[in-house]
């Protein structure tokens, strides 16, 4: 999020030090080196306070289309390979939080915070898994109206977390909504990740999700003239059952989208896992079920690759894609 050059490419390394490529990854598996794996290329880290400071919203205003249960399981994957994530749930019905297993939340430690004094709350750790939370409560009501009389005030969130320091990753769980609030999450960061529902809802959804898109891209113009023109970075198709044509048909209607961004891997309709998760409140990845866990594994890989390591080639001053 802040400017400056926190991952260096292999090959840059190996230029500053003196010595071949091949000896720079010897000395990341030595662990002489502190490196991160982004799909294909491995960077490394710059300081201890080194963060690639990226973030992105899980974003559409079709309610179940699991932006929360993605938000929650993309963030512990990604936590899980040793990234820092704080993820922030801007819904007032606070499903994130409670499927986390955060309870007993306080008006002070929300986005109400944020829009009230200009900072953000102190983050909850969750447990032992790298991973933090700025929770919601139903108080996040508030803002709405406090947000439509200060329009540029739907600004306050991405110039916060511009100044945070402590994270690899931020992923904003956004209210199925339009409004005011829904902005305040769409524009914090370096673009949208939207589900998209495996059935005809779920496309008809799209043209709403891609006309919001633009307009928050054309707003961003007058203050983040770097943000990418494409501000949705990936589709990722959810609830898809493979046993019906018509889920298939719908999938092949979604793959076409990749002129527009790249499209994961869908994601199937478990419902079972998806309830244990909930009833346990911890990520899909720990109930035991080794196809879902191989989801969220797999989801990660590509949303490393396919996202964060473009962003981090189209900003070469920050950090060049290894050779």
């Amino acid at each position: 999020m802040k400017e400056g050059p926190y991952l260096v490419p292999v090959s840059e390394m190996a230029e500053r030090l003196g010595i071949t490529r091949e000896r720079v990854r010897q000395m990341i598996l030595e662990g002489k080196l502190e490196a991160v794996r982004l799909g294909r290329y491995w960077y490394v880290r710059q300081g201890e306070k080194t963060r690639l400071r990226q973030a992105y919203t899980l974003f559409t205003h079709a309610g179940g289309a699991g932006k929360t249960s993605l938000a929650r399981d993309l963030g512990y994957e990604l936590a899980r390979k040793g990234f820092r994530v704080l993820l922030i749930d801007t819904d007032p019905q606070a499903n994130l939080t409670s499927w986390l297993g955060v309870r007993d939340v306080q008006p002070q430690e929300t986005l109400l915070h944020l829009v009230e004094t200009g900072q953000l709350p102190p983050p909850r750790p969750l447990k032992d898994w790298n991973l933090d939370l700025i929770p919601a409560s139903l108080d996040l009501a508030r803002v709405e109206v406090r947000l439509m009389q200060r329009p540029l005030a739907t600004l306050l969130l991405r110039t916060a977390l511009r100044r945070e320091e402590g994270y690899d990753f931020v992923l904003i769980d956004s209210l199925p909504s339009l409004g005011h609030l829904a902005a305040l999450g769409a524009m914090a960061g370096d673009g949208l990740l939207v589900p998209v529902e495996t059935s005809v809802k779920g496309v008809e959804a799209l043209v709403g999700v891609m006309e919001a898109a633009q307009e928050y891209r054309e707003a961003l113009e007058q203050v983040a003239p770097e943000a990418p023109k494409t501000f949705v970075r990936l589709f990722i198709p959810t609830k898809y059952d493979a046993r019906t044509s018509g889920d298939n048909r719908v999938l092949e209607r979604i793959s076409s989208l990749r002129e527009l961004a790249p499209v994961a891997s869908p994601i199937a309709y478990r419902p079972g896992p998806h309830r244990k998760a909930t009833e346990q409140a911890v990520p899909i990845q720990l109930v035991g079920d080794r196809q879902a866990r191989e989801e969220a594994e797999r989801l990660a890989e590509e949303f490393l690759q396919n996202v964060v390591a473009k962003e981090l080639s189209r900003k070469p001053q920050e950090a060049g894609v290894a050779q």
